[in-house]
């Protein structure tokens, strides 16, 4: 007996591809987050007091007004610590919190120390008597009566420290030259200026074209009244093309002619 034949196409079943899981991927990425750990780690133990402790600390400087001890004491609390996670700004605050101090600077010496350069503020004269100022103009406390004592006085309006320092330290360059010295210098707060010399003489300069003024008197001064300057109390400068002269009770000279 024939076989019956069954017609029509037979449908092969399909088979799902297999995924393939990258290794080589998965343990590069591994490997990378392995290597960042360890990184981490490693900075957090070298971060931690017990690892490079800093054990020396050495100060370089002039000091005149400033006791190193004090100053070691000052910056003592911010040295603890490691030699990579301490907070060398700190350190430079502390010390120049100090009278005296006008910069701190601190560097790292592997493994262990820290050594600090130490710069002392230099007086150029007086801020209203009440403090001392650089030549920078940037004012500074001090109980040392007998520098403060040695000192010109500057006064002016808030806020021109710098200005009036700056111009300061160039009239006394020139007034040296001429064997004169500062006792004060003031700015009231309409800009004029007057001085006083250390020879007894007020200089009075005013507000306008006060350097001009200037100029005129150590011209004048120079080619003649240096000769009587232990009599003349005030010189005012504020005139077009000349000067006025008021000489002390009882002590004008008598002499004839221009000067």
């Amino acid at each position: 007996m024939a076989r019956a034949v069954k017609r029509g196409a037979t449908r092969k079943p399909v088979r799902k591809a297999k995924k393939v899981i990258a290794w080589h991927y998965i343990a590069r990425q591994g490997a990378l987050l392995m290597g960042l750990l360890i990184v981490v780690l490693m900075v957090w133990t070298f971060r931690q007091s017990q690892v490079l402790p800093i054990l020396h600390v050495t100060v370089e400087g002039e000091f005149n007004h400033v006791d190193k001890a004090v100053l070691v004491e000052a910056v003592k609390p911010h040295t603890r610590g490691s030699f990579l996670s301490i907070d060398v700004a700190k350190i430079s605050q502390a010390g120049e919190a100090l009278p005296w101090i006008r910069q701190v600077q601190v560097r790292r010496v592997w493994p262990d120390s820290l050594h600090l350069v130490v710069e002392e503020q230099v007086p150029v004269a007086r801020w209203k008597n009440t403090s001392l100022m650089n030549k920078e103009g940037q004012t500074f406390s001090s109980s040392n009566n007998n520098v403060i004592a040695q000192l010109p006085t500057i006064d002016g309006p808030e806020a021109s420290q710098a200005m009036m320092t700056k111009r300061y330290l160039v009239m006394r360059k020139v007034l040296q030259q001429h064997n004169l010295e500062i006792q004060s210098l003031v700015m009231d707060n309409r800009r004029a200026w007057n001085m006083a010399l250390t020879n007894g003489i007020h200089i009075v300069l005013g507000r306008e074209d006060s350097e001009q003024r200037f100029q005129r008197f150590l011209r004048v001064y120079s080619d003649g009244l240096q000769h009587y300057q232990s009599q003349i109390a005030e010189m005012d400068m504020r005139y077009p093309n000349g000067l006025s002269v008021i000489w002390k009770p009882g002590q004008k000279p008598d002499f004839n002619g221009t000067v």
